[in-house]
């Protein structure tokens, strides 16, 4: 069982992916690492609104983020953001859970 601490942080894990276009974002940057411009671009956002997704993610620690020139990288800290994305995918998958939620039928 989870300890206080470790709870709060998994909440606060879970709460930044339980955007859509944050969840994205961390799925992008699973295969490399990128800049806000290149995020914001590849996401259909504005550039402060990828900013402040990054910012997001990295505060609660999904992100970790590398200055490069004049650029910085984001990307994900480690492969098991990675690992537990995919086990959120394939939990999904074997429970026929897509699309939004039906208050009605759970």
């Amino acid at each position: 069982m989870m300890d206080q601490a470790t709870t709060e942080r998994a909440a606060a894990l879970f709460g930044a992916l339980a955007h859509p276009v944050r969840l994205r974002i961390a799925e992008a940057l699973t295969a490399h690492s990128m800049t806000v411009n290149e995020v914001a671009h590849q996401m259909g956002i504005g550039q402060s609104g990828a900013s402040q997704h990054l910012s997001q993610l990295a505060r609660v620690g999904i992100l970790v983020s590398e200055p490069k020139g004049t650029s910085r990288y984001y990307r994900v800290r480690g492969p098991r953001i990675e690992m537990i994305l995919s086990l959120i995918e394939e939990f999904c998958q074997v429970h026929s859970l897509y699309g939004e939620i039906d208050e009605h039928h759970s």
